[in-house]
């Protein structure tokens, strides 16, 4: 995309550079604005809800101290204490009547009137309760030894007086036919002149009694409200659903002791929460999802798309407008340099300004008059020097000619009954033929392996018994195509290194296989060798006018199949070099198996 951007015309740049800064800027300041106003309605609405968290926790403090008060005043009633301490246990019922008769007769209609629990149960020191009481058809009291037996009793006890608040499950020890959800308050009933325990009670709060009275207009179906107990137990939920056990968000809130507010996302959904933990170590959680909070805010966001939209809409004529001002002088000049191209030589574009366009046109100007000056002087006549010196080169190399001449020699040599020197002529005339090649960069195995072959006869006829050689290509890999005279080279480095120089001569190999996909060709001869820094040199690339060229051809056609090599296989091509002083010369050289290759 960038490159595709930098190709553009300069007009088309600056309109979408342009259009891309302005898009920013108005989204970045939108988004500013948003997020703002986002902070602040939230720190809002964070005060506010804390100050509701504080009126729940206030009420639930003001349920649990009355609701004890009555416990209190009901358990210290003198009848109720000489009933407890009584070793005989009254009758199923007898209590009843006499608690409404007796001296608790107004305490009772007080505590049922004003509705502060749902549910009653005093229990002796053993079977059902001595005396039940419910307010929504709730029964199914157990007796207090099953009751003895929960791990409630034990934690009833372990407070030694003190009442115990716990969520009531739905199916417990202390009502089996519970009709409401309910709140369970526990506490050991103490004799008031030593404290031993005497008894034990039970009392129930239903969960609507509490949202009626002590949560009225504080939670909606938008604000959720969740009063967890000290051991983080949930004693009641209301309004909005949020509280699932086991969220890690919710989890470390808990262990948080002060209060506050957290926006945190709840099954993919963001909440403002508000946390307060109270003095008995109840935790009371406020969440209001902040898409209620903030959707007064769709209206600043509707604006900003409207406002970035009409600027981008305002903006394209002008930047149309300005954009042609001051790219025409370019336009123009670029126009000139085309038809400069073209051949018109006697271009010139007008100068206007004197800002920077302004000084390139004059610059295009002076170059085209030099240019024309230049033309006119110099380069027409080299070329026709340069051309009449191809024409008399290619009339030195002309193929027909050089094979004319050949035929000539050939002929008068089988006429004087010079064999040898017609056999040389006849593979030298062959040899040259394969090494054209028509011109083609490309040849066959079996044309690069019979050139290998008129080339090693050749030297073998130049060094007579001093050479000898292999070539061990089978006719399988004949048809496969490679770059024409990669192997030749190899060849005659390994004659003039390694053999020439060797006294006794030397046997030069050259083996081809395939593997696969790939094609290798191994040149290994038995001559001197060399050390790593004459292969160094012979790795090297040549330099221009190196005047070791034309005294060293061998070392300068490997380093010329080197670059061919690179140049049409890129890195597909494997040539190692293995030689040491006295021990032979070893070049592997591995290419793609194709069977055509198409010529560039």
């Amino acid at each position: 995309m960038l490159r595709a951007y930098f190709n553009l015309s300069l007009k088309f740049k600056i309109i979408i550079l342009f259009t891309l800064l302005m898009t920013v800027f108005s989204v970045a300041l939108g988004y500013y604005a948003i997020e703002t106003s986002k902070t602040q309605v939230v720190n809002k609405v964070s005060s506010t809800n804390l100050g509701v968290v504080r009126v729940v926790e206030n009420n639930m403090r003001s349920m649990q101290k009355a609701i004890s008060n009555w416990v209190t005043v009901f358990v210290m009633d003198p009848y109720i204490q000489s009933t407890l301490q009584s070793d005989v246990r009254p009758s199923e019922g007898s209590l009843d009547p006499a608690l409404y008769n007796g001296s608790t007769t107004t305490l009772m209609n007080q505590m049922l009137l004003t509705g502060n629990f749902d549910y009653v149960a005093l229990y002796g020191k053993e079977g059902p309760p001595l005396f039940q009481v419910a307010t929504d058809d709730s029964s199914g009291s157990g007796t207090i030894q099953q009751i003895e037996a929960n791990p409630i009793y034990k934690l009833t006890a372990n407070l030694r007086g003190a009442p115990l608040w716990f969520p009531m499950p739905a199916d417990n020890v202390f009502i089996q036919n519970n009709r409401k959800d309910k709140i369970g308050m526990t506490r050991i009933v103490r004799n008031v002149n030593n404290g031993y325990a005497i008894g034990f009670i039970f009392v129930g709060v239903n969960q609507e009694t509490i949202k009626a009275q002590y949560l009225a207009n504080l939670y909606d179906k938008d604000h959720g409200l969740v009063i967890l107990d000290a051991s983080g137990a949930p004693l009641l939920e209301a309004g909005k659903p949020f509280y699932k056990e086991g969220q890690s968000e919710l989890e470390m809130i808990r262990s948080v002791p002060e209060s506050g507010s957290k926006v945190v996302r709840l099954d993919g959904e963001s909440l403002l929460l508000t946390y307060s933990k109270g003095e008995n170590g109840w935790q009371y959680l406020y969440a209001v999802p902040l898409s209620v909070l903030t959707k007064e805010l769709n209206s600043i966001q509707q604006f900003i798309v409207l406002l970035v939209v009409g600027m981008l809409v305002m903006s394209i004529p002008i930047m149309l407008l300005l954009t042609s001002f001051l790219t025409a002088p370019i336009k123009n000049l670029l126009l000139s340099m085309r038809r400069f191209q073209n051949g018109q030589f006697d271009e010139k574009v007008e100068v206007k300004y004197g800002d920077e366009i302004g000084y390139l046109s004059q610059g295009y100007n002076n170059m085209v008059e030099n240019i024309k000056s230049l033309v006119d002087d110099v380069y027409v006549l080299r070329l026709r020097e340069q051309e009449a010196e191809l024409k008399a080169l290619q009339a030195q190399i002309n193929p027909h000619f050089l094979y004319n001449m050949l035929d000539t020699i050939f002929w008068e040599a089988e006429s004087a009954g010079q064999d040898k020197i017609s056999e040389m002529i006849i593979n030298l005339s062959r040899l040259f033929r394969l090494s054209l090649n028509r011109g083609k960069s490309f040849t066959s195995v079996a044309k690069e392996r019979e050139l290998l072959e008129l080339y090693l006869s050749l030297q073998k006829m130049r060094f007579r018994d001093v050479l000898e050689y292999e070539v061990n290509i089978p006719p399988a890999m004949s048809e496969y195509i490679i770059l024409k005279l990669i192997l030749q080279p190899f060849v005659e480095n390994a004659i003039v290194h390694g053999i020439e120089r060797k006294r006794g001569g030397g046997l030069v190999r050259v083996t081809g296989c395939q593997e696969g996909e790939r094609l290798t060709f191994i040149i290994e001869d038995d001559g001197l060798g060399m050390c790593e820094e004459e292969l160094a040199k012979l790795t090297e690339l040549p330099k221009e006018n190196d005047i070791n060229v034309a005294q060293d051809t061998s070392g300068y056609a490997v380093r010329n199949v080197h670059e061919r090599l690179k140049h049409y296989y890129k890195d597909d091509f494997e040539l190692i070099y293995n030689s040491k002083p006295g021990q032979g010369t070893r070049v592997q050289l591995s290419i793609p198996a194709v069977l055509s290759m198409k010529e560039e």
